[in-house]
This record gives structure tokens, sequence and C-alpha cells, in this order.
């Protein structure tokens, strides 16, 4: 490269690209920062309310029920480490309606009704209009629910379990089996 000359080589345009590309990735990344300082919600305040709800879906027989499957506090870790700061107010904006919903019904609080009070209150909010404060929250809290506690070792004992590879028996009559079956197979 000559002085005075205006021509770039190739390590120069190099250079450029690769700053600009790395500023391109690096800016949005420290812009979010700012967000990490904010206190994470919890679902503190909502703890009993919570457990009583997954307590109705999923009970105690005699086998464990969600609350023994931990299925709470899969809630919970699901609630602080997926949900966006606006799904999280959402959600428990809604556990909000459903308890005012079980005052409604003239329970001091969900938690401590009878079950079939809760009962009640659950069955009204099921069968309420889409938009009805709580009723998103209580489908997104029934789905958390099931499936937090069908991926649960819990499930082991509710279903009939055998690991895979086992024996495989073509055709059983239901009856000699005594319960459903929870296949994990591949």
């Amino acid at each position: 490269m000559t002085i005075g000359s205006h021509s770039m080589d190739r390590r120069t345009a190099l250079r450029g690209f690769v700053t600009i590309a790395g500023a391109a990735v690096v800016l949005p990344s420290i812009a979010t920062l700012g967000g990490c300082s904010a206190a994470p919600a919890t679902l503190d305040k909502h703890t009993a309310l919570l457990k009583a709800l997954v307590g109705r879906i999923i009970p105690a027989t005699d086998t464990p029920g969600a609350i023994e499957a931990g299925v709470p506090e899969y809630i919970a870790a699901v609630f602080q480490q997926h949900m966006t700061p606006e799904q999280q107010s959402d959600f428990a904006a809604g556990l909000d309606a459903i308890a005012a919903l079980a005052k409604g019904e003239g329970a001091s609080d969900f938690a401590a009704a009878t079950p079939d009070t809760q009962d009640d209150v659950l069955g009204k909010l099921a069968g309420t209009a889409d938009g009805t404060p709580g009723k998103d929250t209580w489908q997104q809290l029934h789905d958390m629910t099931v499936f937090g506690f069908y991926t649960s070792e819990a499930a082991t004992e509710e279903l009939a379990y055998e690991e895979i590879p086992g024996r495989h028996i073509g055709c059983l009559p239901f009856e000699d089996v005594g319960r459903a079956w929870l296949d994990r197979g591949v």
C-alpha cells in the first residue's frame, strides 16, 4: 500500500467486517443486561393455594398424589425458570382470581375450604367461557400438574411399570394388569 492511496487491503476489510459482526452480536446482549438486576417474581404468597389446587387435580389415594410427587415444586421451577415476567404476572393474577372465586363461594381461602367447596369452585371455573379471569391459569395449572406428575417417579407407583426391554405378552386381559401401563420405551 502506498502512502496517500485510498485503497484497502484484505486484512483491513476483514478486520472491519469482524468488528461490525461482533458488535452486532454483542451489543443486543449488553442491552438486555439492565433487566437482570430486577428481583425475580415468586409464588411464595400462593404456595398453599398451589398445593391445594394440585392436590385436587391428582389427589393421593393408595398411590402418591401430585403433592407427594413434588408437582408444586415443579410448577414453581417452571414459573421461575421458563416464564417471562409478563407470563409470571398473568399466572399470579390467575391464581388470585381463583382465590377470589373461592371467597365468592363463602370459603375464607381455597386451601382451607372443604374438598366439596374446592370441587365446586373448580367445576365452575372449568365451565366458564374462555377469557374468564383464572380460566387460562386453571388450564395451564392442570396441564402442568398432569405433565409434572406423570413424568415423576411417583407415576411408576400409580401405573404398572416394567423397564424396557422386558417381557412381551401380546394379548393380556386388562383385569390381569390391574392398572394402566406406563411405557417409557423409546
